[in-house]
Protein backbone atom coordinates (compact mmCIF):
# COMPACT_ATOMS: atom_id res chain seq x y z
CA UNK A 1 0.00 0.00 0.00
CA UNK A 2 1.43 3.79 -0.95
CA UNK A 3 2.05 5.87 2.25
CA UNK A 4 -0.49 8.62 0.51
CA UNK A 5 -3.10 5.51 0.16
CA UNK A 6 -2.91 4.70 3.82
CA UNK A 7 -2.90 8.15 4.94
CA UNK A 8 -6.59 9.41 3.01
CA UNK A 9 -7.74 5.57 4.76
CA UNK A 10 -6.98 6.37 8.10
CA UNK A 11 -8.20 10.40 7.43
CA UNK A 12 -11.10 8.89 6.12
CA UNK A 13 -12.37 6.88 9.04
CA UNK A 14 -11.75 9.76 11.14
CA UNK A 15 -7.97 8.20 13.01
CA UNK A 16 -5.83 10.61 11.53
CA UNK A 17 -5.10 14.52 12.81
CA UNK A 18 -3.90 17.15 11.30
CA UNK A 19 -0.52 17.41 10.68
CA UNK A 20 0.08 20.66 12.95
CA UNK A 21 -0.24 18.13 15.75
CA UNK A 22 2.32 15.64 14.95
CA UNK A 23 5.11 18.27 16.08
CA UNK A 24 3.65 18.29 18.90
CA UNK A 25 4.71 15.84 22.15
CA UNK A 26 2.10 12.91 22.73
CA UNK A 27 0.12 12.71 25.83
CA UNK A 28 -0.65 9.79 27.60
CA UNK A 29 -3.71 8.00 26.61
CA UNK A 30 -6.75 8.33 28.69
CA UNK A 31 -8.59 4.91 29.71
CA UNK A 32 -11.21 6.49 31.59
CA UNK A 33 -12.52 9.82 31.77
CA UNK A 34 -14.32 10.97 35.73
CA UNK A 35 -13.64 14.85 35.23
CA UNK A 36 -16.09 17.81 34.31
CA UNK A 37 -18.55 17.04 31.18
CA UNK A 38 -18.88 19.81 28.87
CA UNK A 39 -21.93 20.22 27.24
CA UNK A 40 -22.83 22.69 24.91
CA UNK A 41 -26.52 23.15 24.10
CA UNK A 42 -26.95 25.54 20.81
CA UNK A 43 -30.36 26.95 20.08
CA UNK A 44 -29.95 27.20 16.44
CA UNK A 45 -31.18 30.14 14.72
CA UNK A 46 -31.23 32.85 16.71
CA UNK A 47 -33.16 32.66 20.26
CA UNK A 48 -35.32 35.85 21.37
CA UNK A 49 -33.93 36.35 24.49
CA UNK A 50 -36.49 39.42 25.03
CA UNK A 51 -38.79 36.11 25.74
CA UNK A 52 -36.60 34.10 28.16
CA UNK A 53 -33.55 35.07 30.30
CA UNK A 54 -33.18 38.85 29.25
CA UNK A 55 -37.42 39.60 29.07
CA UNK A 56 -38.28 43.40 27.54
CA UNK A 57 -42.18 44.42 28.22
CA UNK A 58 -42.05 48.04 27.05
CA UNK A 59 -42.88 49.93 23.61
CA UNK A 60 -40.47 50.44 20.90
CA UNK A 61 -41.08 52.51 17.56
CA UNK A 62 -39.40 50.11 15.09
CA UNK A 63 -37.30 51.24 11.98
CA UNK A 64 -39.86 52.90 9.37
CA UNK A 65 -42.95 53.63 11.95
CA UNK A 66 -43.88 56.52 14.06
CA UNK A 67 -45.94 54.47 16.06
CA UNK A 68 -44.44 52.43 19.35
CA UNK A 69 -45.54 49.14 19.61
CA UNK A 70 -44.96 46.02 22.14
CA UNK A 71 -42.10 44.69 21.87
CA UNK A 72 -43.19 40.92 23.09
CA UNK A 73 -46.89 40.05 22.62
CA UNK A 74 -46.82 38.82 26.30
CA UNK A 75 -46.56 41.56 27.72
CA UNK A 76 -50.06 42.69 27.23
CA UNK A 77 -51.48 40.59 29.83
CA UNK A 78 -48.19 38.99 31.79
CA UNK A 79 -45.52 40.45 33.88
CA UNK A 80 -41.62 39.82 34.17
CA UNK A 81 -41.14 37.18 36.83
CA UNK A 82 -37.41 36.85 39.22
CA UNK A 83 -36.08 34.12 40.50
CA UNK A 84 -35.38 34.38 44.51
CA UNK A 85 -31.85 34.32 43.25
CA UNK A 86 -32.43 37.42 40.79
CA UNK A 87 -32.92 36.27 37.36
CA UNK A 88 -35.24 38.00 35.35
CA UNK A 89 -37.69 36.10 32.94
CA UNK A 90 -40.64 35.93 30.60
CA UNK A 91 -43.68 34.64 31.90
CA UNK A 92 -43.85 32.98 28.59
CA UNK A 93 -43.68 29.18 26.91
CA UNK A 94 -42.13 27.27 29.63
CA UNK A 95 -40.02 29.49 31.09
CA UNK A 96 -41.58 29.21 34.67
CA UNK A 97 -40.62 25.29 35.25
CA UNK A 98 -37.01 26.00 33.60
CA UNK A 99 -36.10 29.07 36.23
CA UNK A 100 -38.16 27.80 39.35
CA UNK A 101 -36.54 24.91 39.08
CA UNK A 102 -32.95 25.52 37.94
CA UNK A 103 -32.64 28.83 38.65
CA UNK A 104 -29.92 28.12 41.09
CA UNK A 105 -27.58 26.37 38.79
CA UNK A 106 -27.22 29.34 35.98
CA UNK A 107 -25.30 32.01 35.61
CA UNK A 108 -27.02 34.57 32.61
CA UNK A 109 -25.10 36.55 30.72
CA UNK A 110 -26.92 39.02 29.04
CA UNK A 111 -26.03 41.48 26.16
CA UNK A 112 -23.37 39.24 24.09
CA UNK A 113 -22.62 41.21 21.28
CA UNK A 114 -22.20 38.69 18.22
CA UNK A 115 -21.24 41.53 15.91
CA UNK A 116 -23.12 40.14 12.98
CA UNK A 117 -27.21 39.10 11.62
CA UNK A 118 -25.86 36.42 9.42
CA UNK A 119 -25.81 32.77 10.79
CA UNK A 120 -22.80 31.19 9.94
CA UNK A 121 -20.91 33.93 11.23
CA UNK A 122 -22.98 34.01 14.64
CA UNK A 123 -21.85 30.18 15.36
CA UNK A 124 -18.53 30.87 14.36
CA UNK A 125 -18.43 34.19 16.28
CA UNK A 126 -20.23 33.17 19.23
CA UNK A 127 -18.89 29.69 19.89
CA UNK A 128 -15.47 30.27 19.64
CA UNK A 129 -14.48 33.67 19.90
CA UNK A 130 -13.25 34.40 16.00
CA UNK A 131 -15.52 35.44 13.00
CA UNK A 132 -12.96 33.74 10.73
CA UNK A 133 -13.01 30.30 10.12
CA UNK A 134 -10.38 27.84 12.49
CA UNK A 135 -10.98 28.11 15.69
CA UNK A 136 -11.79 25.53 17.72
CA UNK A 137 -15.06 25.13 19.52
CA UNK A 138 -14.76 24.35 23.49
CA UNK A 139 -15.73 21.19 23.16
CA UNK A 140 -12.71 20.26 20.87
CA UNK A 141 -10.18 22.49 23.20
CA UNK A 142 -11.45 20.40 26.29
CA UNK A 143 -11.73 16.74 24.55
CA UNK A 144 -7.82 17.67 23.12
CA UNK A 145 -6.96 18.23 26.76
CA UNK A 146 -8.25 15.42 28.54
CA UNK A 147 -9.49 12.55 26.11
CA UNK A 148 -6.32 11.13 24.49
CA UNK A 149 -6.96 7.96 23.80
CA UNK A 150 -10.81 8.03 24.76
CA UNK A 151 -12.57 6.62 21.78
CA UNK A 152 -15.45 9.24 21.87
CA UNK A 153 -13.80 12.25 23.75
CA UNK A 154 -16.17 14.18 21.60
CA UNK A 155 -19.61 13.73 20.44
CA UNK A 156 -21.03 15.84 18.18
CA UNK A 157 -24.59 16.37 17.26
CA UNK A 158 -24.30 19.14 14.90
CA UNK A 159 -23.51 21.47 16.60
CA UNK A 160 -20.21 24.25 16.19
CA UNK A 161 -18.01 21.35 15.67
CA UNK A 162 -14.24 23.13 14.35
CA UNK A 163 -11.85 20.75 16.10
CA UNK A 164 -8.43 22.58 14.62
CA UNK A 165 -6.87 19.80 14.08
CA UNK A 166 -6.56 19.23 17.83
CA UNK A 167 -8.99 16.11 18.34
CA UNK A 168 -11.35 14.38 16.52
CA UNK A 169 -15.66 14.49 16.62
CA UNK A 170 -17.69 11.75 16.77
CA UNK A 171 -21.44 11.77 15.08
CA UNK A 172 -23.55 9.92 18.06
CA UNK A 173 -27.43 10.30 17.30
CA UNK A 174 -28.54 7.33 17.04
CA UNK A 175 -28.31 4.64 19.97
CA UNK A 176 -28.09 1.92 16.72
CA UNK A 177 -24.84 3.65 15.86
CA UNK A 178 -23.69 2.29 19.47
CA UNK A 179 -24.54 -0.96 18.83
CA UNK A 180 -22.92 -1.34 16.07
CA UNK A 181 -19.69 0.19 17.86
CA UNK A 182 -20.22 -2.38 20.90
CA UNK A 183 -20.67 -5.59 18.37
CA UNK A 184 -18.70 -4.91 15.52
CA UNK A 185 -18.48 -8.63 14.75
CA UNK A 186 -22.76 -8.86 14.55
CA UNK A 187 -24.52 -7.22 11.36
CA UNK A 188 -27.43 -5.46 12.69
CA UNK A 189 -30.39 -7.97 12.21
CA UNK A 190 -30.70 -11.45 13.69
CA UNK A 191 -28.21 -13.16 16.12
CA UNK A 192 -25.26 -14.18 13.32
CA UNK A 193 -21.64 -12.90 13.10
CA UNK A 194 -19.45 -11.74 10.19
CA UNK A 195 -16.60 -14.27 12.22
CA UNK A 196 -16.79 -17.39 14.17
CA UNK A 197 -16.23 -15.95 17.84
CA UNK A 198 -13.19 -18.77 17.89
CA UNK A 199 -11.23 -17.25 14.61
CA UNK A 200 -11.36 -13.29 16.30
CA UNK A 201 -8.16 -14.00 18.85
CA UNK A 202 -6.16 -15.40 16.00
CA UNK A 203 -7.34 -12.38 13.21
CA UNK A 204 -6.49 -9.53 16.26
CA UNK A 205 -2.94 -11.61 16.95
CA UNK A 206 -1.95 -11.07 13.04
CA UNK A 207 -3.32 -7.25 13.28
CA UNK A 208 -0.82 -6.86 16.12
CA UNK A 209 1.46 -8.34 14.46
CA UNK A 210 1.39 -6.46 10.92
CA UNK A 211 1.19 -2.89 13.24
CA UNK A 212 4.32 -3.82 15.12
CA UNK A 213 6.17 -4.83 11.88
CA UNK A 214 5.01 -1.65 10.25
CA UNK A 215 5.92 0.32 13.45
CA UNK A 216 9.61 -1.20 13.38
CA UNK A 217 10.27 -0.50 9.72
CA UNK A 218 13.77 1.35 9.86
CA UNK A 219 13.13 4.83 7.94
CA UNK A 220 9.77 4.96 8.45
CA UNK A 221 8.46 8.61 7.77
CA UNK A 222 7.66 9.96 11.46
CA UNK A 223 3.68 11.04 10.34
CA UNK A 224 3.49 7.22 9.14
CA UNK A 225 4.60 5.42 11.86
CA UNK A 226 2.44 7.93 14.35
CA UNK A 227 -0.47 7.50 11.78
CA UNK A 228 -0.06 3.43 12.54
CA UNK A 229 -0.11 4.62 16.13
CA UNK A 230 -3.20 6.44 16.11
CA UNK A 231 -4.78 3.50 14.19
CA UNK A 232 -3.72 0.77 16.76
CA UNK A 233 -5.20 3.12 19.77
CA UNK A 234 -8.00 3.25 17.73
CA UNK A 235 -8.60 -0.33 17.92
CA UNK A 236 -7.68 -0.51 21.51
CA UNK A 237 -10.25 2.18 21.65
CA UNK A 238 -12.95 -0.53 20.51
CA UNK A 239 -12.38 -2.25 23.63
CA UNK A 240 -13.51 0.16 25.72
CA UNK A 241 -17.00 0.72 24.03
CA UNK A 242 -18.24 -2.32 25.35
CA UNK A 243 -18.55 -0.41 28.95
CA UNK A 244 -21.37 1.34 27.16
CA UNK A 245 -23.61 -1.57 27.99
CA UNK A 246 -23.73 -1.18 31.42
CA UNK A 247 -25.30 2.39 31.25
CA UNK A 248 -27.37 2.01 28.32
CA UNK A 249 -31.47 2.51 29.32
CA UNK A 250 -33.91 -0.08 28.50
CA UNK A 251 -36.16 2.54 27.49
CA UNK A 252 -34.98 5.55 25.27
CA UNK A 253 -35.67 8.88 25.21
CA UNK A 254 -38.51 9.77 22.65
CA UNK A 255 -38.05 11.75 19.21
CA UNK A 256 -41.25 13.65 19.24
CA UNK A 257 -42.81 15.77 21.66
CA UNK A 258 -46.61 15.29 22.88
CA UNK A 259 -48.09 17.26 19.70
CA UNK A 260 -45.94 14.85 17.38
CA UNK A 261 -43.24 17.53 16.24
CA UNK A 262 -39.95 16.54 16.06
CA UNK A 263 -37.96 16.58 18.86
CA UNK A 264 -34.93 14.42 18.81
CA UNK A 265 -32.71 16.91 21.68
CA UNK A 266 -33.61 14.26 24.59
CA UNK A 267 -32.26 11.26 22.92
CA UNK A 268 -28.93 13.16 22.13
CA UNK A 269 -28.56 13.65 25.13
CA UNK A 270 -29.13 10.63 26.74
CA UNK A 271 -26.41 9.47 23.91
CA UNK A 272 -24.23 11.59 25.04
CA UNK A 273 -24.92 11.02 29.18
CA UNK A 274 -24.46 7.56 28.55
CA UNK A 275 -21.04 7.34 27.16
CA UNK A 276 -20.07 10.32 30.03
CA UNK A 277 -21.05 7.68 32.55
CA UNK A 278 -18.87 4.93 30.84
CA UNK A 279 -16.04 7.04 30.85
CA UNK A 280 -15.65 7.42 27.41
CA UNK A 281 -16.48 11.43 26.94
CA UNK A 282 -15.70 14.65 27.47
CA UNK A 283 -17.30 17.36 26.33
CA UNK A 284 -20.35 16.80 23.63
CA UNK A 285 -22.86 19.23 21.58
CA UNK A 286 -26.52 18.74 21.09
CA UNK A 287 -28.36 20.87 19.29
CA UNK A 288 -32.09 22.55 19.39
CA UNK A 289 -33.54 23.69 16.13
CA UNK A 290 -36.01 25.60 15.39
CA UNK A 291 -35.28 29.60 16.64
CA UNK A 292 -35.14 31.18 12.90
CA UNK A 293 -38.94 32.58 13.71
CA UNK A 294 -38.73 35.00 10.47
CA UNK A 295 -42.98 34.50 10.64
CA UNK A 296 -45.05 33.25 12.89
CA UNK A 297 -42.27 34.03 16.18
CA UNK A 298 -44.68 33.73 18.96
CA UNK A 299 -45.25 30.38 18.12
CA UNK A 300 -41.97 29.56 16.51
CA UNK A 301 -39.95 30.71 19.77
CA UNK A 302 -42.88 28.99 22.17
CA UNK A 303 -42.02 25.82 20.71
CA UNK A 304 -38.33 26.47 20.25
CA UNK A 305 -37.98 27.29 24.39
CA UNK A 306 -40.48 24.95 25.13
CA UNK A 307 -38.27 22.24 23.98
CA UNK A 308 -35.02 24.06 24.87
CA UNK A 309 -36.60 24.18 28.67
CA UNK A 310 -37.56 20.23 28.96
CA UNK A 311 -34.13 19.31 27.22
CA UNK A 312 -32.30 21.10 30.01
CA UNK A 313 -34.64 19.76 32.59
CA UNK A 314 -33.88 16.55 30.91
CA UNK A 315 -30.13 16.69 31.61
CA UNK A 316 -30.47 16.84 35.30
CA UNK A 317 -33.34 14.75 35.68
CA UNK A 318 -31.85 12.30 34.04
CA UNK A 319 -27.76 12.67 35.02
CA UNK A 320 -29.44 11.91 38.61
CA UNK A 321 -31.03 8.66 37.60
CA UNK A 322 -28.26 7.54 36.20
CA UNK A 323 -25.96 8.99 39.23
CA UNK A 324 -28.67 7.22 41.73
CA UNK A 325 -28.66 4.15 39.74
CA UNK A 326 -24.89 3.36 38.50
CA UNK A 327 -22.91 5.52 41.46
CA UNK A 328 -21.67 7.95 38.46
CA UNK A 329 -21.78 11.41 39.91
CA UNK A 330 -23.10 13.12 36.37
CA UNK A 331 -24.87 15.42 38.02
CA UNK A 332 -21.70 17.06 39.91
CA UNK A 333 -19.48 16.44 36.80
CA UNK A 334 -21.64 18.40 34.53
CA UNK A 335 -20.89 21.74 33.22
CA UNK A 336 -23.74 22.99 30.66
CA UNK A 337 -23.51 25.80 28.18
CA UNK A 338 -26.16 26.83 26.36
CA UNK A 339 -25.69 29.71 23.45
CA UNK A 340 -27.27 30.66 20.14
CA UNK A 341 -26.40 32.55 16.71
CA UNK A 342 -27.62 35.67 18.22
CA UNK A 343 -30.94 37.27 19.23
CA UNK A 344 -34.37 38.71 17.20
CA UNK A 345 -35.34 42.23 16.64
CA UNK A 346 -37.17 43.67 19.30
CA UNK A 347 -40.02 44.45 17.21
CA UNK A 348 -42.30 42.23 15.27
CA UNK A 349 -42.02 42.11 11.35
CA UNK A 350 -45.12 42.26 8.88
CA UNK A 351 -45.20 38.76 9.08
CA UNK A 352 -45.51 38.43 12.70
CA UNK A 353 -41.72 37.46 13.17
CA UNK A 354 -38.79 38.79 13.89
CA UNK A 355 -35.68 39.10 12.37
CA UNK A 356 -31.80 38.77 13.28
CA UNK A 357 -30.68 41.10 15.88
CA UNK A 358 -26.90 40.50 17.14
CA UNK A 359 -27.77 41.22 21.09
CA UNK A 360 -27.89 38.20 22.59
CA UNK A 361 -27.57 36.02 25.89
CA UNK A 362 -25.43 32.76 27.16
CA UNK A 363 -26.32 30.70 30.29
CA UNK A 364 -23.71 28.43 31.92
CA UNK A 365 -25.01 25.44 34.51
CA UNK A 366 -23.44 23.72 36.75
CA UNK A 367 -24.47 21.79 40.28
CA UNK A 368 -23.07 24.11 42.90
CA UNK A 369 -24.15 27.34 41.16
CA UNK A 370 -22.55 30.49 40.43
CA UNK A 371 -21.51 33.61 43.12
CA UNK A 372 -23.33 35.66 40.75
CA UNK A 373 -26.70 35.01 38.66
CA UNK A 374 -26.65 37.46 36.20
CA UNK A 375 -23.87 39.68 34.27
CA UNK A 376 -24.42 42.18 31.75
CA UNK A 377 -27.28 43.87 30.75
CA UNK A 378 -29.50 45.62 27.89
CA UNK A 379 -31.42 48.47 27.39
CA UNK A 380 -35.18 48.84 27.50
CA UNK A 381 -34.42 48.92 23.51
CA UNK A 382 -32.62 45.19 23.62
CA UNK A 383 -29.37 47.34 23.11
CA UNK A 384 -25.86 46.31 25.17
CA UNK A 385 -24.69 48.08 27.72
CA UNK A 386 -21.14 48.57 28.06
CA UNK A 387 -19.63 46.99 31.87
CA UNK A 388 -16.93 48.28 33.91
CA UNK A 389 -13.90 46.73 34.91
CA UNK A 390 -16.08 45.46 38.00
CA UNK A 391 -18.26 44.10 35.70
CA UNK A 392 -21.53 46.52 36.32
CA UNK A 393 -23.50 47.66 33.91
CA UNK A 394 -23.49 51.42 32.50
CA UNK A 395 -25.87 53.21 31.54
CA UNK A 396 -24.09 56.20 30.32
CA UNK A 397 -22.57 54.96 27.11
CA UNK A 398 -19.45 53.90 28.30
CA UNK A 399 -17.77 50.54 29.87
CA UNK A 400 -17.00 47.81 27.15
CA UNK A 401 -19.62 45.25 25.25
CA UNK A 402 -19.49 41.86 26.00
CA UNK A 403 -18.38 39.88 23.05
CA UNK A 404 -17.84 36.15 21.72
CA UNK A 405 -13.90 36.59 22.79
CA UNK A 406 -14.75 37.66 26.08
CA UNK A 407 -17.35 34.90 26.43
CA UNK A 408 -14.62 32.43 25.09
CA UNK A 409 -12.28 33.32 27.84
CA UNK A 410 -14.02 32.54 30.00
CA UNK A 411 -15.24 29.36 28.44
CA UNK A 412 -11.37 28.43 28.03
CA UNK A 413 -10.99 29.41 32.01
CA UNK A 414 -13.85 27.48 33.27
CA UNK A 415 -12.86 23.93 31.73
CA UNK A 416 -8.95 24.36 32.35
CA UNK A 417 -7.97 25.20 28.72
CA UNK A 418 -6.76 28.74 29.05
CA UNK A 419 -3.44 28.06 28.80
CA UNK A 420 -0.50 27.24 26.34
CA UNK A 421 -0.08 26.42 23.42
CA UNK A 422 -3.96 26.88 22.35
CA UNK A 423 -3.91 30.55 23.61
CA UNK A 424 -0.79 30.92 21.11
CA UNK A 425 -2.58 28.83 18.26
CA UNK A 426 -6.19 30.68 18.67
CA UNK A 427 -5.50 34.00 20.49
CA UNK A 428 -8.73 36.03 21.64
CA UNK A 429 -8.82 39.73 21.72
CA UNK A 430 -10.43 39.90 24.96
CA UNK A 431 -7.78 41.86 27.15
CA UNK A 432 -9.92 44.83 27.74
CA UNK A 433 -12.74 42.78 29.69
CA UNK A 434 -12.49 40.05 31.96
CA UNK A 435 -15.12 37.64 33.07
CA UNK A 436 -12.91 34.75 34.55
CA UNK A 437 -13.98 35.68 37.98
CA UNK A 438 -17.57 34.93 37.22
CA UNK A 439 -16.92 30.97 37.34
Amino acid sequence: MQRRDLLKILAGAGLLPSAGLFSQPARAATTRYNGPIYLVLSAEGGWDVTSLCDPKDGLIVPPGMTTPVRINNWSASESIQTTANGIRYAPFADNARLFTDHSAKMLVINGLDAQTNAHSAGIRHVFSGRFADGYPAITALAAAEYGAGLPLAFLSNGGYRETAGLTNFSLMQDPNTLGKLIATNSPPWGASQYIRPDVMPLLEQYRRARLDRLQARAGLVARLKQSAAYLDSSAAGRDQLTSLNQYMPDTLAPTQDANGDWFPLLRQIQLVLVSAAAGLTVAADVVQHGFDSHANHDVDQARGLSHLSAGIDFIWAEAARMDALHGTELVSRLRVVVASDFGRTPWYNDGAGKDHWPIGSAILMRNTGFGQSVVGATSAEHDALGLSSQLIAQTDGTGTLINPAHFQRLLRYWSGTDKEPYNSRFALYDFDLDLRSLV
